[in-house]
């Protein structure tokens, strides 16, 4: 099976799409789990508010960093398995919860927020506009990874 190509126009979208992986049963077409994405997506998220506790080198943020954001962008798909902070990579839960719990809170709060958001450790500063985009964009990468299962099939 292939991974769901989704889109989200809003962090409330991405909000309602977590709740409904939640309420129901999902298969995993990837690695990682409804708990583990929301860890991964939850590290992001946090850093972009709150501040992230590394960045990359210089180097590797003005020459890599550009071209990728533009690709990101323009929609171009992201790969299974691309390289990622190695901080953000989660373990294993036995719970998506507590995990899915806080991903909605932190999407809330990148919705309710009007002030300026700490620099990406890729791409440096972003403008709300991009930073956004970039939330949900990612987001979608890895929730379509879980395919939702209705209940009564």
């Amino acid at each position: 099976m292939n991974r769901r190509k989704i889109a989200f126009g809003t962090y409330d979208d991405v909000i309602a799409e977590i709740e409904r992986l939640e309420a129901g049963r999902y298969e995993k077409l990837g690695e990682w789990s409804l708990g583990q994405i929301c860890r991964h997506l939850s590290y992001y998220m946090r850093g972009s508010l709150d501040g992230f506790d590394r960045r990359l080198p210089w180097l590797i943020r003005k020459i890599m960093g550009p071209p990728i954001l533009r690709r990101i962008l323009k929609g171009a798909e992201t790969k299974a398995g691309a390289m990622t902070i190695p901080a953000s990579v989660p373990a294993p839960e036995p719970d998506d919860q507590p995990a899915a719990s806080e991903a909605k809170e932190l999407l809330r709060r990148l919705g309710e927020h009007s002030g300026e958001l700490h620099p990406s450790p890729l791409f440096d500063r972003l403008t709300a506009d991009q930073s956004r985009l970039l939330h949900l964009k990612h987001a979608a990468h890895h929730l379509g990874f879980l395919v939702w299962k209705d209940s009564s099939s």
